[in-house]
C-alpha cells in the first residue's frame, strides 16, 4: 500500500511540475523521474543488513544536482529541498556508523524524506503556476540572460 501511495505521489507531483513548472520545477522532476527507477532496480532485498551502497550514490548525485538548482534558481524552496536531500544522505551515513542501527530508523533517515521532497515540487510548482498566472512570466535563474518562463 506505501509503495501505491509513494508512486501516486511521484508520478502526480512529477507529472505536475513538468506541466505547469518553470525551468526549475521541472530539472527536479526529471530528477526524481530518473532516479527513482534507478533507485528500484539498485533495491537489495534484505537492505537493512548494511549500507544500501548504489542507493547512497544515487542520492549523492541527486544532492549535487539539487544544490546546483538552488544555489542557481529564483525559488526558496529547492533551498529546502536539497536540505531534505542532505538529511536523506545522511542517513545513509548513520547506518555506515551504527550497523546495528535498528531498521525502521534508517528507513525513516534514508527513505521518508521522499515524502515531504514531493509535496515540496508540488507546492513550488502551484506557487510558481500563480504568480505566472498574476504578474507574468518570471525569470528562472538568478542573473541569468534567459528569457522567463
Amino acid at each position: 500500500m506505501i509503495f501505491f501511495l509513494f508512486a501516486f505521489l511521484w508520478l502526480g507531483s512529477c507529472g505536475y511540475a513538468l506541466w505547469r513548472g518553470g525551468q526549475p520545477e521541472r530539472f527536479v522532476a526529471v530528477i526524481f523521474l530518473v532516479a527513482v527507477p534507478l533507485c528500484l532496480v539498485a533495491y537489495i532485498p534484505d537492505p537493512w543488513r548494511g549500507v544500501q551502497w548504489i542507493i547512497l550514490a544515487i542520492d549523492s548525485a541527486m544532492l549535487v544536482l539539487l544544490l546546483a538548482i538552488a544555489l542557481r534558481a529564483n525559488r526558496y524552496w529547492t533551498l529546502a529541498m536539497a536540505a531534505m536531500q542532505l538529511l536523506q544522505v545522511l542517513g545513509h551515513f548513520l547506518k555506515l556508523t551504527d550497523p546495528a542501527m535498528l531498521h525502521v530508523v534508517y528507513w525513516i533517515s534514508a527513505v521518508v524524506w521522499a515524502y515531504p521532497m514531493l509535496l515540496l515540487l508540488v507546492l513550488g510548482t502551484v506557487r510558481h503556476h500563480n504568480r505566472v498566472r498574476r504578474l507574468g512570466p518570471e525569470p528562472s535563474w538568478s542573473n541569468s540572460s534567459l528569457p522567463p518562463d
